[in-house]
């Protein structure tokens, strides 16, 4: 399964979206294991960090947990759903809103991934070009 090619959304977006719709619709139920970033990589033929990207973002809303050495879950108690904006920066609890330290970090991280993303994309067209399959 391929994600859309036509969209201005970033890749790490869109996988956290459709997650992030499969929470909310009670297809992945709380405590529930989520799909790995290798499980997400093979999935949506993405990028290791695109889906490392897209779980991140989904932590940073509150909606998984990570344990080392298991994997990540789906929370017990699901926060509320934002205002319908899915994919765009959600607000943390207010008793730890995230520093600025960490509000750039998170920005810089996004838009090196979008970069990546953007390499890689264009490294495949150009193996597609030269008659060669990119390798993954």
């Amino acid at each position: 399964m391929s994600l859309p090619r036509d969209t201005h959304t970033p890749p790490y977006r869109l996988v956290a979206d459709e997650i992030r719709k499969q929470i909310r619709s009670g297809r992945l139920k709380p405590g529930e294991r989520v799909p790995s970033s290798r499980e997400l990589e093979a999935k949506y033929e993405i990028a290791n960090m695109t889906a490392r990207s897209a779980l991140r973002v989904l932590r940073d809303e509150g909606l998984i947990y990570s344990t080392p050495g298991r994997g990540n879950f789906v929370v017990d108690a699901l926060p509320p759903e934002s205002d319908g904006k899915a994919g765009a920066e959600q607000e943390t609890a207010p008793s730890q809103m995230p520093t600025v330290e960490y509000e750039e970090l998170s920005g810089r991280i996004d838009a090196l991934t979008d970069k990546v993303d953007n390499l890689l994309d264009f490294f495949e067209r150009l193996a597609q070009f030269n008659g060669r399959s990119p390798k993954k």
